[in-house]
């Protein structure tokens, strides 16, 4: 009998400690994916110092505040928070005083090759923005760029 209860109790350590995909306290499996994309936002946001607005990504923020919505703006925290503080852990954040304006259209394409002068220079490539030429439209191509050789310095 206690060979028995040993093995039950190995089992069960087993599947509670497994590894397993993690769940937001509230949102369930159905809005799991609302959650994983807030997260993934959020965490954009956090590691560019840009100011923490769920809101800026309204496609996906539900405006009725629904769920999903919620959802959404819980992982956006979770992943804004964490990001922000690893960042400000590094080395010290971008400066991005001669940035375009907040919310336009040449802001989005450099906020694009700040992310990816990022991700290279974290990856020991080397500083060619051209090597994402198919993310801009030639007409913001010196915004993207702008942000790639300013973000890939900072992080390289």
């Amino acid at each position: 009998m206690t060979n028995l209860f040993k093995v039950a109790l190995a089992a069960l350590s087993f599947v509670t400690f497994s590894s397993t995909a993690s769940i937001a306290a509230n949102c369930g499996m159905d809005f799991q994916h609302a959650y994983e994309t807030g997260v993934s936002d959020g965490r954009a946001d956090g590691s560019h110092q840009i100011k923490a607005d769920a809101a800026r990504h309204g496609r996906k923020v539900s405006a009725n505040k629904d769920a999903r919505g919620e959802c959404y703006r819980e992982g956006y925290k979770i992943g804004f928070n964490n990001a922000a503080a690893d960042a400000s852990k590094s080395k010290g954040a971008v400066n991005h005083g001669n940035a375009p304006t907040p919310g336009s259209n040449e802001r989005a394409y450099y906020d694009d090759g700040c992310h990816e002068g990022t991700v290279d220079a974290q990856n020991s490539m080397s500083m060619a923005y051209v090597r994402h030429s198919d993310m801009y439209d030639r007409r913001f191509e010196p915004y993207f760029q702008q942000g790639y050789e300013a973000c890939w310095t900072h992080f390289r």
